[in-house]
C-alpha cells in the first residue's frame, strides 16, 4: 500500500514539475516574442549618447536649439580702429587646440551706426574661438568701444549660442571692455564674462601720480586725480559680476617713471581696488619689457601671460 502510496505521488510530482517547466518556456517565449525590441540597445545607445555629449564638451557640440556652441575670447583692438595691432597677439597663440588656426574678425563701424562686417568664420570644430574685434574709425571712447561690441556680440549670440566670453582688452581697447560689462550688466541677452584680461589698458585718461602719491595708494584707494572716464567706472563697477576673473597686466617699460611708455601704471591699476572691493578675482601685474607701449602685443612674455591666465596652459 505505501509503495503504491509513493508511485502515485511520485508521478503526481513529475506531472506537477512538467507543468512548471513547461510554463516557464511559455512565458520565456511570450518575453522573446513581445518584449520591447531593442531595449538593450537602447539603453547601450544612452550610455554612448551621454559618453559622445561629454566628449564634445572639450571639441564641439550643438545646442537642443541647432545652434553650434561656442565659448569665445574676444581680443579688443587699441584706439587705431583696426585690428592689426591686436592680431600681432592672437597670431601668437595660434593655432590652439579647440580654436582654429585663424581667427574670426568683427569689425562694427563706430561712425556708420556701428555697422558691423564680418571676415571668416568658425568652423564645426571651433569651441573656443579668437575673435578680434575692432571699431574701424580712431577712437578712444569708452562708449563707442562699449556700443560697438554690443553689435558684435549680438552678432554673435543670434548665430551660436554662446553660455559665456571672455575679454581682452588692449590700451583703449580695455576702457570699451569695462564699459561693455557695466553697459549690459542688466541686459540678459548678453553672455556673462567668465574672464577679462587687460592688457596696459586705460581707464583714467592717461593720468599720472600727482606729487605726495604712491602707486600703493593707487591700488588700495584709487587715484587722487579722477577724470569723467574713471568715474563712470568707479559710478558702475558694482554692477559687473563678482564672478568674472581679472587681471590687470602692465608693461614696465621705464620704471623711473613708472610707464610702459603711453599708459601710466597709475592709470592702468587705477581700477584695482574697485574690483577687489566687488569681489572679483583680480590680480594686478607688471612684467619686464624693452618694447614700448604699442608693440606690447608682439611681446612673447605677453602671450605667455594670456595663455596662462584665460587658457590655463604654459
Amino acid at each position: 500500500m505505501k509503495k503504491r502510496q509513493l508511485r502515485r505521488n511520485k508521478n503526481k510530482f513529475k506531472r506537477v514539475s512538467l507543468a512548471f517547466f513547461g510554463l516557464v518556456i511559455i512565458l520565456a517565449g511570450a518575453l522573446f516574442l513581445f518584449w520591447p525590441k531593442g531595449i538593450t540597445s537602447v539603453t547601450k545607445n544612452n550610455d554612448k549618447q551621454t559618453s559622445s555629449i561629454s566628449t564634445k564638451t572639450s571639441s564641439s557640440s550643438i545646442s537642443n536649439s541647432g545652434k553650434q556652441v561656442i565659448y569665445p575670447t574676444i581680443y579688443i583692438t587699441g584706439s587705431g580702429g583696426d585690428v592689426s595691432s591686436i592680431n600681432r597677439l592672437v597670431t601668437q597663440l595660434l593655432p590652439m587646440e579647440k580654436a582654429g588656426d585663424k581667427p574670426l574678425v568683427l569689425m562694427s563701424d563706430v561712425q556708420k551706426d556701428y555697422e558691423l562686417k564680418v571676415e571668416g568664420n568658425i568652423s564645426k570644430d571651433m569651441q573656443y574661438p579668437m575673435i578680434e574685434f575692432g571699431t574701424v574709425a580712431k577712437t578712444d571712447s569708452g562708449s563707442l568701444f562699449s556700443k560697438g561690441l554690443q553689435k558684435a556680440i549680438s552678432y554673435l549670440v543670434e548665430h551660436y549660442q554662446v553660455p559665456w566670453i571672455n575679454l581682452v582688452g588692449y590700451s583703449s581697447g580695455a576702457t570699451g571692455a569695462i564699459y561693455y560689462m557695466i553697459d549690459t550688466a542688466d541686459k540678459s541677452n548678453f553672455p556673462p564674462v567668465n574672464k577679462y584680461f587687460s592688457l596696459e589698458g586705460e581707464y583714467n585718461d592717461v593720468t599720472n601720480l600727482v606729487a605726495g602719491e604712491t602707486l600703493t595708494d593707487v591700488l588700495k584707494n584709487g587715484p587722487l586725480i579722477k577724470t569723467t572716464m574713471y568715474n563712470y567706472i568707479a559710478d558702475n563697477y558694482k554692477k559687473i559680476s563678482p564672478k568674472t576673473k581679472m587681471m590687470l597686466l602692465e608693461g614696465d617699460f621705464d620704471t623711473e617713471k613708472q610707464t610702459d611708455s603711453a599708459i601710466p601704471w597709475a592709470d592702468s591699476f587705477s581700477i584695482y581696488h574697485l574690483f577687489k572691493k566687488n569681489g572679483n578675482e583680480i590680480i594686478a601685474s607688471l612684467y619686464p619689457t624693452k618694447l614700448r607701449h604699442s608693440k606690447a602685443p608682439t611681446n612673447p612674455t605677453v602671450a605667455k601671460y594670456v595663455k596662462n591666465f584665460l587658457y590655463e596652459t604654459p
